[in-house]
């Protein structure tokens, strides 16, 4: 559809600021999944292009839902996220220049901040739900900082053959990659610390268009009632 000819693209971040650096140490505790090393703050927008930009509206804050078929860990449950406190519309911008998003329909996001940390006591989990598609349109992955680890090896491996990676890479700080979520499937190894402790800081952003919205009562009683069968 976009994108290169296997559905993905990566780039580089545009400047981050201190503060956007910094607001990572502020996350909250994620109790719903993870093995205990995750921390996350999540907002929604809506998406609509005009004056020859992208205009972004902040939705009224909502817990965050997904289906279990794309999450058998925490899917069906209503998950409350404390929202996002920074600026990230230009990184986001940046990401739909990259796909680039359609201009002729509005969207819907989801932003999620991520900390994932490992020590000796825990381990550097990145994806506990495995190789697996968001249930989205696009998904872009943005790495704001590795402070003391190896590992998070993403991979992209294709919806009909989805055993085997067609693409494998570490994305360094300042980087991200887009791609088509419904083309591919992806997963993202352990981080390992290199001494005591380390972490890395990510957003994940995944688009959805307004007409199939993963926001708003309706959408989380039938995610939740999806998940119940």
């Amino acid at each position: 559809m976009t994108l290169n000819s296997q559905h993905f693209q990566i780039f580089d971040l545009p400047a981050t600021g201190e503060d956007i650096l910094k607001s990572f140490d502020d996350l909250a505790f994620d109790q719903y999944i993870g093995n205990g090393n995750r921390w996350r703050r999540f907002s929604q927008y809506r998406l609509e292009h005009r004056d020859g930009a992208w205009d972004f509206e902040r939705l009224p804050h909502r817990p965050y839902v997904t289906y279990s078929k794309f999450n058998p860990i925490a899917g069906g449950l209503r998950r409350h996220y404390q929202p996002i406190q920074i600026d990230l519309v230009e990184h986001i911008r940046e990401a739909c220049a990259q796909i680039p998003l359609p201009e002729d329909d509005v969207w819907q996001i989801n932003v999620h901040q991520y900390r994932v940390i490992a020590n000796k006591e825990l381990q550097g989990v990145v994806v506990p739900e495995g190789v697996h598609q968001d249930g989205h349109e696009f998904v872009v992955i943005s790495v704001y900082n590795r402070v003391g680890i190896t590992g998070a090896e993403l991979t992209l491996r294709g919806a009909d053959d989805k055993e085997e990676p067609i693409f494998t890479a570490t994305l360094p700080t300042g980087q991200a990659i887009a791609f088509d979520d419904r083309a591919l499937w992806h997963y993202v190894t352990d981080i390992v610390p290199i001494e005591e402790e380390g972490h890395r800081d990510i957003t994940v952003v995944s688009f959805s268009r307004w007409s199939e919205r993963w926001y708003g009562e309706a959408f989380e009683e039938e995610a939740i009632s999806e998940g119940r069968g």
